[in-house]
Order: structure tokens, then C-alpha cells, then sequence
């Protein structure tokens, strides 16, 4: 099946989830995931989880998650 990470297309196998795409798409991006340095998104821009299912034609976004401010 053939899924899209930031516009780029990923073959993978029938019935992977998000983790496995990801690991796919970029071994440094599913490190800052997991370390939580960026989150994923669907292309409706609901954040979804590693285990989450993926149909064909799916499309996922990763986005840095913002710092948070120090407080005074």
C-alpha cells in the first residue's frame, strides 16, 4: 500500500500502522517521535498515534512540536 509522509510516497506492507511507516519514511524522524521532539498528524491535522491503522492513500504530516516558554 502506498502511503504519503509530508508529500513524499511510502511503500509498505498491507496493514501497518503508523510506527511502521514511520520507521520506513526516516530512521531520524521516528527518533524525534519518540522523543517527542514532533508529533504526527493525519491530513485532516488530528494528531494520531504509533499504533494508529493506515488505509491506502492515507497521508500523515510530522511537525515539530513547539518549546514550551519558561516561566517568569
Amino acid at each position: 500500500m502506498h502511503i504519503k509522509v509530508n508529500h513524499k510516497t511510502v511503500e509498505i506492507f498491507s496493514g501497518a500502522r503508523v510506527a511502521d511507516v514511520l520507521r520506513k519514511y526516516s530512521t531520524i524522524t521516528w527518533t524525534q517521535v519518540q522523543k517527542g521532539s514532533k508529533m504526527v498528524f493525519d491530513g485532516h491535522g488530528h494528531e494520531v498515534g504509533l499504533d494508529g491503522e493506515l488505509g491506502e492513500g492515507a497521508q500523515l504530516y510530522i511537525k515539530r512540536v513547539p518549546r514550551a516558554e519558561p516561566r517568569s
